[in-house]
């Protein structure tokens, strides 16, 4: 009977232990967490990348090598026109650079050319071919007789090569006034030649005065 008295213990125990168990969730559900703790959904990654932040604009380069036409003639027997190259703006000093340098001429300025609505004003130094004659020795394929020659060889071609240089495509050439003057703000006077232009109109080679 003792036997038998254990056994039944321990049989209550066991059924006891397995009663005080907790019962497992009865749905598919996850359990839930404590009270008082926030669950933090995970950043997603985004989809596409972010566009570069823009930077400072990069500066502009200036233009090289462009090509520029310079003309070299009278209007009595016509002109020749000759491609030259220059970098940055085009401007009258750089045009008139680019004749003398083709041709060998001396045309200083004695001052910048003035650009206003009624044309462009031109002041060659008094070291310059027009005054003083042709260089020597000559470029053969410039080569002038005497100093008129010469005179209405560059008053006219820095007179067309501005004129088609500084005007706009459909423009007339003609309708942009040259006008010359020498240091001092004075008319433009040849003596050597006994020649000179009135300042109260633009330059014509035909138009000089004679002493």
């Amino acid at each position: 009977m003792k036997k038998i008295a254990i056994l039944f213990a321990l049989i209550l125990c066991v059924a006891l232990a397995g009663c005080n168990q907790p019962a497992p969730p009865q749905s598919g559900k996850p359990m839930q967490e404590p009270s008082g703790t926030v669950s933090t959904p995970p950043v997603e990654a985004p989809t596409e990348p972010l566009p570069p932040a823009e930077g400072p604009d990069k500066p502009t380069a200036p233009a090289v090598g462009q090509i520029a036409m310079v003309y070299i003639g009278t209007k009595t027997n016509g002109f020749t026109e000759y491609p030259m190259t220059y970098d940055g703006e085009l401007t009258p000093e750089k045009l008139i650079q680019g004749i003398a340098d083709l041709t060998g001429w001396d045309l200083t300025l004695a001052e910048d050319v003035i650009s206003g609505k009624g044309g462009m004003s031109v002041c060659l130094s008094s070291e310059s071919a027009l005054f003083t004659g042709p260089p020597d020795p000559q470029r053969e394929q410039f080569f002038v007789y005497d100093a008129e020659q010469l005179a209405e060889t560059i008053l006219d071609s820095i007179q067309k090569t501005l004129q088609e240089g500084f005007t706009l495509e459909g423009g007339d050439p003609d309708a942009l006034d040259i006008w010359y003057y020498m240091e001092g703000e004075q008319p433009l006077e040849l003596p050597a030649l006994g020649l000179s232009w009135p300042s109260d109109q633009p330059y014509q080679w035909a138009v000089a005065e004679t002493e």
